[in-house]
């Protein structure tokens, strides 16, 4: 999977999605996702080439309250395309907000 076909699944959602930050004056109402390439882990060769690159994505999904079904709704997608996730949830107290975590790789 690219990082835009990644992309076209979180766009699925029907919320806001940018890629590492809204724009200065820019950011929408909760939720929203942001998401990013943590890391790139190489690639795997094969044939004397680059056969597969590997990244380590983070996928954050911000909300006003803790909100069970959107969580589940953005696991179901996940879970439709076969993708791995590993997830953690914070609350923002300097914005006033939850985030959920997920740490995916593709």
């Amino acid at each position: 999977m690219t990082v835009t076909e990644l992309r076209t699944l979180l766009d699925s959602m029907a919320i806001p999605v940018r890629y590492r930050a809204f724009k200065v004056g820019e950011v929408p109402n909760l939720p929203y996702i942001l998401f990013y390439v943590e890391s790139n882990e190489g690639t795997l060769k094969a044939d004397n080439h680059n056969y597969a690159k590997i990244r380590n994505v983070t996928i954050e999904l911000y909300s006003e309250e803790k909100d069970p079904e959107l969580e589940e709704k953005l696991e179901a997608v996940f879970d439709s395309n076969k993708i791995e996730y590993d997830s953690y949830e914070s609350y923002l107290d300097t914005e006033d907000m939850y985030e959920v975590a997920y740490e995916i790789v593709i």
